[in-house]
């Protein structure tokens, strides 16, 4: 299994067989365009976390209501990957946008409980595991006709990073973003293919 501080050159957006670990484009649109194959919005609102910010699983699930600014739309995730730190630096803001925080925050009564002096503020937002959490991610891909490595959560935490760059995100905000230890692991992101990598290669052509 990779992980965020293995050495980079065993890293890569490709499995031993060069098949793709992220989704493309077109690819992205229709997972996006297929999670109402969820009917429960917290569940949902779940898998369009993993969409908008590229966390981990696990991380997703830690989230509770403290951890939720809905007034400058961020969250604060645990960085779990990031072991022997000091706890502060396990932290990390990734941003949203305010549609989805509005929507998390009406799912969820994020504000309503920040406010009840007598509610639990660090409950979670979600309360089932892990497999139910990759079993929702992999309904949505199948509805999205999308199969593979790519079809899993670690592939939507890929696509989230091959996105940002290709939209111009800067390389050391992306980092911050994904809880990665090593800006040499961020950096596989810049070795997009296909669609995305043409689109770099275009602004080449202009004389």
């Amino acid at each position: 299994m990779h992980t965020d501080t293995q050495p980079f050159e065993i890293m890569s957006l490709f499995s031993d067989d060069g098949e793709r670990k992220y989704l493309n484009t077109k690819e992205r649109k229709r997972f996006y365009k297929s999670r109402k194959v969820i009917k429960d919005i917290s569940e949902r609102s779940f898998v369009e976390l993993l969409f908008w910010t590229g966390c981990r699983i696990s991380e997703a699930l830690q989230l509770n209501i403290m951890r939720v600014n809905v007034e400058d739309c961020f969250v604060v995730f645990k960085t779990l990957k990031q072991h022997g730190k000091r706890e502060g630096k396990r932290f990390r803001i990734v941003h949203l946008p305010r549609k989805f925080m509005r929507k998390l925050n009406r799912i969820h009564a994020v504000l309503e409980m920040q406010l009840d002096e007598h509610a639990n503020k660090f409950r979670n937002l979600w309360s089932f595991g892990r497999q139910k959490g990759w079993k929702l991610v992999k309904a949505v891909m199948d509805k999205a006709k999308i199969f593979g490595v790519r079809a899993t959560p670690k592939g939507l935490r890929h696509t989230y990073g091959v996105n940002a760059i290709y939209r111009g995100a800067p390389l050391l905000s992306l980092q911050i973003w994904m809880g990665h230890q090593s800006l040499k692991t961020t950096s596989i992101y810049l070795k997009v293919i296909g669609m995305e990598d043409r689109a770099y290669a275009k602004r080449t052509w202009k004389v």
